[in-house]
Formats: C-alpha cells, structure tokens, sequence
C-alpha cells in the first residue's frame, strides 16, 4: 500500500507536468491550427514512434548491462534497465541541461542497489557513446550530401564540434578526472577530513572506469549506441513524416538529410543548459530553424516541430511514467535492502508522507486538467436535430406585433453559422456560410449590417478568446468585408460608424470604418491599472456614458465600470455585463437563479443591482443577453442546465421587459447549439 500510494501521487505528478509544459508552451494564437494537426495526426505514426522508443529502450538496457558487468557482478536484468531507461528518458525530457540524467543513478542506486560509482561510470560513458553515433549519423549524412552534389558547409562545422566535445570528455573522464581524485585524495589526507567520502567515491568512479575501458567492451557498446540513435531518429522521423505530410505539406521541402538534420538541431538544442521546461521552446527553435533554411515558411515548420516535441513527449512521459510506477512497485526503491532490516516503525513513518504526496499530486493533476479545460474543446459539438414547434408558436401575440428580426449563431448547418429569424414572420434564414466558426453578431444602429467573429481556423472554441477575426456583413447585398485581423467580440458606436473589439485579451480597440484606422482605447499593464495577465472580456463602451463595462478574467475576475480616466468601479461577480440603450442602465449575468443563472439589473450611479430575470420554466440557466434597439425588449439564450457557450443546447428567448418572466417567447427549436442573440426593431411598423 504504501508503495502504491506514492506510485499514484507521483504519477499523477507527472501527467500534470506534461500538461503543465504542454499547455504553458502553446501560443493559444496558434493552438486551433495545432489542434488539428494533432487531431489528424496518422495512429501509425504515433504507433510507429511507440515501437521504436520501446526497441531504443531495449537496445539501451542491453548496453547498459554491458557497460555495468565490468565492475559490478550483480546487474539487474534487461526488464528492469529498460524500466530505468524508459525513467530515464522522461526526466532528461522534463529537467533543461540534461540534469534528468541522475535519475538513472537514483532508479540504479536506490531501486537495484548498483553501487554509485558504477552507475555514473556507465551514466558518463553512455552519454560518449551518444554522441560518437551522433558523430557517425552526421558523417553519413555528409557522405549522402557530397554524392548527390550538395554538400553543406556549415554540417562539417557541427561535425567538427561533435568531435571536439567527445574528445573534451574521453581527456575529462580518464587523465583528468584520474589526476583530479589523486589531488582530492591528498588534500584530504593533509588537512579536509570532511572531503574523505567525496575523495572515496572520485576514487572508486576513476577505477570503475578503467576498469570498464578495459574490458575490451568497445565495439559492442558503440554498435549498440549507433543502433540507439538510429531507432531513435525512425521514430521521430515516423512523427516528421506523418504529421508533415498529413497536416503540412511541409516535408517534401526537406527531404530526407533535412528531415535528420532538422531533428538532430532540435535535439541538440534541447540539450543546452537554457532555463526552458521541459525543453519546449528552444527543441522548436533548434528544428525550425534548419527547415526555415531549406524553404519551409516560419509557422509551418514551428507547428510541424512543435507538434513532432507534443506527441513524442505523450509517449516518452507514457512508457516513463509507467517504467517509474513498475520500479517503485517491484524494487527496494522505498527500502533497499539495508533499509529493511530497520524496517519495522519508519515504515509507519513513511504513510504519511505517502499519503501527502498522493494527495498533492490528485490535486496538482486536477488543476492542470481543469486549466485544460480552459481552452475549450478540441473538436466542434454535434449539430443536432430540429424539433417540432408547439401549437400555436406561429401565432404568438408578441411576436406578431413585432416588426424586425433577430440573428444569432448556431451550429446547426455544421460548425457555427450566423442566422436570422425575421419578424412577424419567423423565417429563418441562414446569412454565412463559411466553413469557420463564426459568433457574436451584433446589428448597426440603423439595422442595415452586422459585425461578428469568424475564428482563424475550421473549429475554435468560444473560450480561446486569440485567433478571430472581425467581419462586417451588409445584410441587403450580402457582401462581406473584413474589419479587423486578431479581432474579437465587436461592438457598435451609437453612430455607426466605429466598430470597437477586444485583441489579444487584454486590449479594447476602436476601428473607424472610413478612415480605417486603429486606436487602443484601453489596454492592461500600460493605460489601465490591471495587470496585463487580466483579460478584458466581452467589452462594451457607452458613448453616452463614456464608459466601458467589461468582465474581467485571467489573473482577476470581476464586473466593472471603467471610465475615460481609466477609473475602474467593480459591479461585483458574475459575467457579459452590458449597456442598455443610452446606457440608461446596465445588465449582467451572476450566480442566483433558479439554475444558476439570472440576469440582474445594475444602477450605474449607485451600483446597487436587483435581480431583474429568472425564469421559472425548464429553460432557466439563461445566458448571453442583450437588450434591444428600441430598449422594449431582452433576447437571450437558455438552456436546461448545460453550461458550455458553445456546445450545450441553448435555446434563443424573447422577453418583453417589464412583463412577468413566465411569457418569455421561445425563438428557436433546436437540439444543438444557439447563442449570442441579437434583436432589431423598426420603429414604424412596416419592414424597409
């Protein structure tokens, strides 16, 4: 029990440092595109990457063996060295500079009792010979190179390099580090008693190394190394190839010698001693930047790598996280054979601390899925089906005095279209058609055209506020055009002739459709006194008011009120806080209904709100509203309980304000999705 207890924690430990380090590393600007390149990326070369790294596991095992029987007579067999490797590797993944390399002593020293000394005579002999098989690829590469008549200069360069950093080591490790220990040895002996068990372990590491240089062992151990490094590079090249031509068309630029190269620059620039989390950042640099010189456009090649570092970091923490749990389980790993014999009462003393470390890393693990969750989802939700109307919506009193329409987004053709349902009519028209994801349409004051969010690629969740981009659409010709790049959440000027969005979360910009210019209004950690980790959500400004209510998120949440000044008033919790017309009042959604949700009126002189909506029927977590043109009446989305924007079924409502929530008149009938409503009103009663 106590060995599974710390097996879960730390398990579970490191699954949330590879979301961690997944999620942190990932510019959400370009996550949807990585979506899909991951999402398409072909099993067989996921497969393809599994087999190897389990063959580059067993060939490892084997070396290490070897390199261990020369000065130790007990070695563990080959089931728990590839158990050792496969830790091994994911924790030289996890930690910058190599440093996961001393996991190999302690799963070695503390899980098999292999003395110190011979684990990191094997450990620094090993990294040699990786680096003579990288020696050996790169010459093969170069001999490839020169017969087909393109040789690259700048590749002897790094030839030359490899060699004089494995001549660097061999001079280190033997007359070095031999004339090293003698030195400590000494100095201990005359006058630093507290260097006597350092000066011991240099002086047993030096004789396990000639000892291991003498064991005519040479040959086999470089064989297997290049054997390593090639089953290595066929897994990855598995990855490069699979996700490449899938996803990217990027591969046939490279060829196969750039293929390598872009894989042995990402590898060795992982390998540098830079402060980077689980290498993420400088492997994509290393990979790209060889592709880049071979023809491959900049975001192609930093996807292509970036999503070749992801799928092959799931497989390496995989096996890894699964070779560590089978040690703890099967090893003396919590107790070595010493330990045993004074086993008896530091046992019991080991359960709590075993208990703690399960529950931290329950807790740690829970905190990085929910922070996954953040981003949305990965695929679009289904359509779902329409539903037969109830007797008499057709002939709704309110909806029959009305003259005007109502447009939404819905995702009942596919991914998110924009609709209307005109009004007495209720027709419903479908007005985009694009293959994106669009949302959030909002009507002109003079009710001629809209402006909404269309995501940069096919499916983007509502919760990734980065890669949109504003259109406007004229609703008599149908002409679309495009406003804003990096644009999200518009709204209108109450003259119609600016468009005002949120870009890159945290700014609030104003785009004037004649002159077609810019201007940040408001941005956090520069004119505003929030940091920039505060995300402005759903923004809106009053040019009556002069004011912007915004819902806050990020490192902060909250409601408030910012005026020109920059002067922020909080409204309290809650979200998609809003402007009645001239912002005689505000509206917004908080926690307090019979679902959940409500919607409250504010006063925004005094602040003080009241529970303005709550319907009373089945559909009564409401969402998204939005009161209309003429201030008479409130459209808005609820569903019957479902919380996401985008995937739950809401249906779209129309409640006359003033009147008792129960008439609320229920717009559309739909089992997918509905949202962010929008409602216009002619003041004559006859349509244009």
């Amino acid at each position: 029990m106590l060995r599974l207890l710390f097996s879960v924690g730390v398990s579970l430990a490191l699954l949330a440092v590879l979301l961690y380090g997944l999620t942190g590393s990932i510019n959400l600007t370009i996550l949807p595109r990585l979506k899909q390149i991951l999402v398409t990326t072909p099993p067989l070369a996921i497969l393809g990457y599994l087999i190897a790294a389990l063959a580059q596991a067993f060939l490892r095992a084997i070396r290490y063996r070897i390199l261990l029987k020369a000065t130790e007579k007990k070695v563990p067999g080959i089931i728990p060295m590839m158990l050792v490797s496969q830790s091994r590797n994911m924790f030289v993944d996890m930690l910058p500079a190599r440093l996961g390399e001393l996991s190999y002593m302690a799963m070695l020293n503390r899980g098999y009792t292999v003395r110190a000394e011979a684990c990191l005579s094997s450990l620094s002999l090993s990294f040699v010979f990786d680096l003579m098989a990288l020696a050996m690829l790169i010459v093969c590469i170069l001999v490839y190179q020169l017969l087909s008549g393109q040789p690259q200069a700048w590749l002897f360069v790094v030839l030359f390099v490899v060699l004089a950093v494995v001549a660097t080591l061999l001079f280190f490790l033997y007359p070095f580090f031999a004339r090293f220990s003698s030195w400590l040895e000494q100095v201990t002996a005359s006058k630093h008693q507290w260097l006597a068990g350092l000066a011991r372990f240099a002086q047993q590491t030096v004789i396990a190394l000639r000892e291991t240089a003498q064991a005519g062992i040479l040959t086999p151990v470089l064989l297997l190394s290049c054997g390593v490094r090639l089953i290595k590079y066929l897994g990855l090249a598995a990855l490069f190839l699979g996700i490449g031509q899938t996803a990217l068309q990027a591969t046939t630029k490279v060829g196969l010698a750039g293929m390598l190269l872009s894989l042995i620059s990402a590898e060795a620039a992982s390998s540098l001693p830079l402060p980077t989390f689980m290498s993420f950042g400088v492997y994509e640099a290393g990979g790209s930047l060889i592709m880049t010189v071979l023809g491959v456009d900049g975001q192609s090649a930093a996807l292509l790598m970036l999503a070749v570092h992801i799928w092959s970091q799931c497989v390496d923490y995989g096996l890894g996280i699964l070779g560590l749990v089978l040690i703890f389980l099967s090893s003396g790993f919590l107790g070595t054979e010493r330990g045993k014999k004074t086993a008896g009462s530091s046992s019991w003393g080991m359960i709590p601390v075993a208990v703690a470390i399960c529950i931290a890393g329950i807790l740690f693990a829970g905190f990085e899925v929910r922070n996954l969750k953040k981003i949305g989802g990965f695929s679009a939700p289904q359509p779902g089906v329409p539903l037969e109307r109830g007797r008499g919506a057709e002939k709704d009193k309110v909806l029959q005095s009305l003259y005007g329409f109502v447009v939404w987004s819905s995702n009942r053709f596919g991914n998110h279209d924009i609709v209307m349902l005109s009004l007495p009519e209720q027709k419903l028209t479908r007005l985009t058609t694009n293959p994106h994801t669009e949302y959030y349409p909002r009507i002109s004051p003079d009710g001629k055209r809209i402006v909404f969010s269309r995501s940069q690629a096919s499916w983007v969740s509502q919760r990734n506020p980065y890669p949109w981009d504003v259109y406007l659409l004229d609703l008599a010709t149908g002409q679309e055009r495009l406003v804003a790049r990096n644009a999200n959440v518009p709204t209108w000027s109450d003259d119609g002739r600016k468009v005002r969005f949120q870009r890159n979360g945290n700014q609030f910009v104003e785009y004037d459709l004649a002159t077609q210019r810019e201007h940040i209004l408001f941005e956090t950690g520069k004119n505003l006194a929030l940091a920039k980790t505060v995300l402005l959500e759903t923004p809106v400004w009053s040019d009556a008011r002069k004011a912007l209510a915004v819902t806050l998120r990020g490192s902060m949440r909250a409601t408030v009120i910012i005026d020109q000044q920059g002067k922020i008033r909080r409204v309290g919790n809650g979200c998609e806080i809003n402007w009645a017309p001239a912002g005689s009042y505000l509206f917004h959604v908080d926690h307090g209904g019979r679902m959940d949700n409500a919607f409250f009126k504010v006063n925004p002189d005094t602040l003080r709100r009241i529970l303005w909506f709550d319907s009373p029927g089945e559909y009564s977590h409401e969402y998204f509203p939005k009161v209309g043109n003429t201030g008479e009446f409130l459209v808005y989305g609820a569903s019957k309980g479902g919380h996401e924007h985008d995937r739950a079924d809401y249906e779209i409502f129309l409640w006359k304000i003033g009147s008792p929530a129960a008439s609320a008149t229920r717009l559309s009938y739909y089992t997918g999705n509905d949202c962010w409503p929008d409602i216009y009103l002619y003041t004559l009663k006859i349509q244009p």
